[in-house]
């Protein structure tokens, strides 16, 4: 493809994803591009990524989707901004197959925990030993517990206006989101930060950052692991000690966040301490 061209779908996406309130997957950049007929042709994903992936103009997200560098969404300061925390615990990893069979989620303003909430949700599936295994939960446990219907209004409203966070946001943004428009619940969060990728980028010697042990290597309390309150609690304090690092590093806005990796962080501290 000539360079005049490749520039002219860089321009394009670029204008795209300014005007977007939130971050947009390769496949819907693919659709613009290149129309409905051909957007899901994996050449043209191949494409849409090669592109992207080497103009600074562009960011990729800890969701694995894609930012203009400098689009509003962007731009808040993370001391403004509200976080909601969540961990899901699920019957597996397949979404639409497994489904969630408790959620915690803990939400802050700022560096302030507000609001705490964890319920077991009743499912048409069954739990598998090994999962039973993993977290304490069997499928008795949920005999009286919630369906997610009941309990998707009050998720929604504490997601509202938040910046989504998880440990490990591959599974746990897609698996909730799908979970309820799947239940014609809408999910209102425009982004989301992954403490996983954060605790990699700020601490990248730690032994391990599995929420368990960087639970242990940063001081937090983490008595239940793999119960999905006690997870998102953890989580919520690792993001609280990542804002804090990040902000020693003169990283303040989310988009800073999404730019930190062990180089660049190492960096930073390089050239504060001479």
């Amino acid at each position: 493809m000539p360079h005049n061209e490749l520039n002219e779908l860089r321009d394009r996406a670029h204008r795209f994803l300014l005007e977007a309130d939130r971050p947009v997957e390769t496949q819907q950049i693919a659709r613009h591009l290149f129309g409905p007929q051909r957007h899901e042709m994996p050449e043209a994903q191949v494409v849409v990524r090669s592109l992207l992936e080497t103009d600074p103009r562009f960011l990729r997200t800890h969701g694995r989707r894609w930012s203009a560098r400098w689009a509003p969404h962007l731009q808040h300061d993370c001391g403004d901004a509200a976080y909601v925390v969540v961990d899901l615990e699920t019957t597996g990893s397949v979404i639409g197959v497994d489904e969630i069979m408790e959620v915690g989620v803990v939400r802050l303003e700022g560096d302030r925990v507000v609001e705490q909430f964890t319920t077991r949700l009743r499912t048409s599936r069954g739990i598998p030993p090994w999962v039973s295994r993993l977290t304490g939960i069997n499928n008795g446990d949920l005999a009286d517990a919630p369906e997610l219907d009941d309990m998707a209004p009050r998720i929604v409203e504490l997601l509202e206006g938040a910046v989504f966070v998880a440990h490990d946001i591959r599974f746990d943004l897609p698996f909730l989101r799908w979970s309820l428009l799947q239940h014609d619940f809408p999910f209102p969060c425009r982004t989301g930060l992954c403490t996983l990728q954060l605790s990699r980028s700020l601490w990248p010697d730690l032994p391990s950052h599995s929420l368990s042990e960087l639970a242990v290597s940063l001081g937090l309390a983490h008595d239940q692991p793999h119960r999905a309150g006690d997870d998102a609690l953890a989580a919520a304090g690792v993001l609280q000690m990542a804002l804090e690092a990040a902000r020693g590093l003169g990283r303040s806005t989310l988009g800073d966040l999404m730019e930190l990796d062990s180089g660049t962080a190492r960096g930073a501290r390089r050239s504060a301490e001479s």
